[in-house]
């Protein structure tokens, strides 16, 4: 298992950080973002979907109370998903998550430690802790060859 980190300084960095990440993500990619909340999760998803040239009329936003937020984006889409509000996996598959896991785009999910059991083996995991009052340590963990091959292309 691969792990690197990154330590950001403020939300302008995070954003950029996901931004760089985008260029090495393809359909079918999965994201796994853990931390507490105010940690920069969705911080970091905006730094994404710009990343991936997210289309005008489009704001990424928390998709807490959504569970799941679809952004069309310029060859890519991006599924953000906040399973915050889950209790169990078997919520986790009412929400017809095994669509979204078929490839069709990129799916970045908070909290995905909630229904860890429903995703695919190989996915990367980006650990969010917090050092100060802006400042985080990120901490990216491949899990499966493709997610390894994204951090080794990356770094």
């Amino acid at each position: 298992m691969k792990m690197l980190s990154r330590r950001v300084e403020n939300p302008l960095s995070t954003q950029k950080l996901a931004q760089e990440l985008s260029s090495f993500l393809k359909k079918g990619d999965i994201l796994g973002l853990r931390g507490n909340l105010g940690s920069g999760k969705t911080t970091f998803v905006q730094g994404l979907a710009r990343g991936l040239k997210i289309l005008n009329g489009y704001a990424v936003s928390s998709p807490t109370f959504a569970f799941i937020h679809e952004y069309a984006c310029s060859e890519i889409s991006l599924f953000h998903m906040d399973f915050y509000r889950l209790s169990q996996d078997l919520e986790a598959e009412t929400l017809g998550l095994d669509l979204y896991l078929q490839g069709q785009g990129i799916c970045a999910i908070e909290w995905f430690e909630k229904a860890q059991a429903l995703l695919p083996k190989d996915f990367l995991e980006l650990e969010f802790q917090g050092v100060s009052e802006n400042t985080r340590d990120i901490h990216m963990i491949a899990h499966g060859p493709r997610s390894q091959k994204i951090l080794s292309n990356f770094f």
